[in-house]
């Protein structure tokens, strides 16, 4: 037994929220600050419009890491910060959409966002604060593979945010019945980091869904054969397969539910 003495409280639990640019890289160079100086804009702007301001002005030991944004709230919070924040977040990089394509036609902003929460060091020490396993495995989370591979399968002017919540997460605020979107609007995933050992059961969301056809996509349907494409139906495989992929390979289950709201 280890000694009284020895032992340590349990640091607070906290909801913590991270995103990330898609693509950030892959814009132009010139455009990399000012994309990167966006991203609390964007969370600010997303939280004034669906009312709920109060979590970005109390958030807790916020961080701004290179293309990437993360803070944490009070557990009792973490209902809001799926919905209606996710929708919020998509409205807002939609109205934002113009305003960087008159700087560049090929410039975006899409997000990967990760929700979590457990125990997170927080005394107002920038230093300590945020650090440990709870903060390690949302940024697993918002790398992981399944969450990459939805965002590529779906159509980038569009789609313009794309989520994964944590088990515990999804068990309480949303089998919980405490947010606005019902529960077949989330896929199981396993989710995983190639390399980083990481693997854990999370839920994917996606406020505005779409699926694409690229030019190889019409390549591969132009050589199916006949009965291939009787099976599918014309298009059917693209639909499918693109997102399917994303989808199986996380071990998913059950229908994907979306509807505008």
């Amino acid at each position: 037994m280890v000694p009284l003495s020895h032992s340590h409280p349990l640091p607070p639990y906290r909801g913590l929220l991270a995103v990330d640019v898609v693509r950030f890289t892959g814009n132009r160079d010139r455009h990399l600050p000012e994309l990167s100086k966006m991203i609390p804009d964007v969370l600010q702007q997303a939280f004034i419009g669906c009312g709920h301001e109060r979590i970005w002005r109390e958030k807790r030991f916020p961080d701004k890491p290179g293309d990437a944004y993360v803070f944490g709230v009070a557990p009792e919070q973490l209902p809001f910060l799926i919905h209606p924040f996710l929708d919020s977040l998509q409205a807002t990089l939609w109205e934002n959409g113009p305003a960087l394509r008159s700087a560049d036609r090929k410039l975006t902003m899409r997000l990967r966002v990760s929700i979590n929460v457990g125990p997170a060091h927080d005394r107002g020490d920038p230093e300590r604060d945020r650090i440990g396993r709870t903060t390690n495995d949302t940024f697993r989370l918002l790398d992981s593979k399944q969450l990459k591979q939805i965002m590529a399968a779906t159509d980038p002017e569009v789609t313009l945010v794309g989520a994964i919540v944590s088990q515990r997460v999804f068990q309480d605020a949303v089998l919980g019945g405490y947010t606005g979107v019902h529960e077949s609007q989330f896929r199981r995933v396993t989710a995983e980091v190639p390399g980083k050992g990481f693997q854990e059961e999370a839920w994917i969301y996606v406020p505005r869904l779409t699926f694409r056809e690229t030019e190889s996509d019409a390549a591969e349907e132009s050589v199916r054969t006949p009965e291939d494409r009787g099976r599918h139906g014309r298009g059917g495989p693209v639909f499918n397969e693109r997102v399917e992929q994303a989808f199986t390979d996380g071990t998913f289950h059950g229908d994907f539910h979306f509807g505008e709201r």
